[in-house]
């Protein structure tokens, strides 16, 4: 008999335990203000039900108060904050990224969607909103900055070639556009084309060239930057640069370029190869397949170099 009242004592200090983390927890601030802003209501038999998860709750929400960062952040999960979802039988506890880590997720994403081949790091971070908007500007800027928001996979809209003087923003700008499409979830690739044709020469060797080709000219969106200024052989022009175009063309994958020469110009050259290789039709098709791809602007303007 001794036994079995030293037990029903215990179950009664247990009890009572229990009602003291209730009280502690129904009336932690934090709670309170979350359950009025959220419209939840904490009925006892609610309270029973989710008592752990209440305790949770109070224990971490406000640890993001005192926020110093995703790499010092003191959640249960890094980068979640928890929150309550009122339910008929109980309280359900959730972690959902915070706001630092959806911009985190967002940021890796652009990341996943934008390829960068040979380009400064800092053409990553081009945005529209940095853009200098001059009279010898509008219409490139124009057509750039309504592309990057209206373009849609599901139908082709013509790119366009930048031409202008050497440091007046036309990779910039490009760049920028990459940017605001990797955000909307669009593939893009931005290559810089010299170094382009020197990594493929040495892909040659490594069995990687046809794969490193095709990535290139399947993209959703490319961007050929500096075209012109490649070393300008045969085996460039006519089994690089001509596949892709065509390749594209005929996909209707829009194509943008930027180059110190204007179209005319790039034709000219591409007649007559470094290698002495003198083909006019050869050149011809690679202006017919450009104005098919894109309309030229002309930029001017300063140097943003120096």
């Amino acid at each position: 008999m001794k036994d079995l009242r030293n037990f029903l004592t215990l179950d009664d200090d247990l009890n009572q335990k229990v009602e003291v983390i209730k009280n502690k927890v129904i009336s932690n601030k934090h709670l309170q203000n979350y359950c009025k802003k959220h419209n939840i209501v904490l009925s006892e038999a609610k309270i029973s039900n989710s008592l752990m998860n209440l305790i949770h709750f109070t224990d971490y929400y406000n640890k993001c108060e005192t926020c110093a960062g995703l790499e010092e952040c003191k959640q249960f999960i890094q980068g979640y904050k928890p929150v309550l979802i009122d339910l008929p039988t109980h309280i359900h506890l959730q972690y959902i990224p915070c706001d630092l880590q959806k911009a985190y997720i967002a940021q890796v994403e652009v990341t996943n969607n934008l390829h960068s081949f040979y380009m400064p790091k800092k053409m990553m971070e081009a945005n529209l909103n940095d853009i200098d908007i001059g009279e010898s500007r509008n219409k490139a800027v124009s057509k750039i900055a309504t592309f990057a928001k209206s373009y849609t996979p599901d139908k082709f809209q013509k790119a366009a070639y930048l031409t202008g003087p050497f440091g007046i923003g036309k990779t910039y700008l490009l760049a920028a556009m990459a940017n605001a499409l990797a955000k909307r979830n669009i593939q893009v690739a931005l290559v810089y084309l010299p170094d382009m044709m020197r990594e493929l020469k040495s892909a040659i060797g490594r069995n990687e060239f046809e794969n490193l080709v095709n990535k290139i000219k399947q993209m959703q969106v490319l961007i050929l930057d500096d075209i012109g200024s490649e070393m300008n052989t045969q085996w460039s022009r006519d089994e690089i640069i001509g596949p892709i175009l065509q390749f594209r063309m005929l996909e209707e994958l829009p194509t943008f370029f930027s180059s110190n020469k204007s179209i005319n110009e790039l034709t000219r050259d591409y007649a007559t190869t470094n290698d002495q290789v003198q083909d006019q039709t050869k050149a011809k098709r690679i202006k017919d397949r450009i104005l098919a791809l894109a309309d030229e602007y002309v930029m001017s303007g300063k140097n943003y170099r120096y």
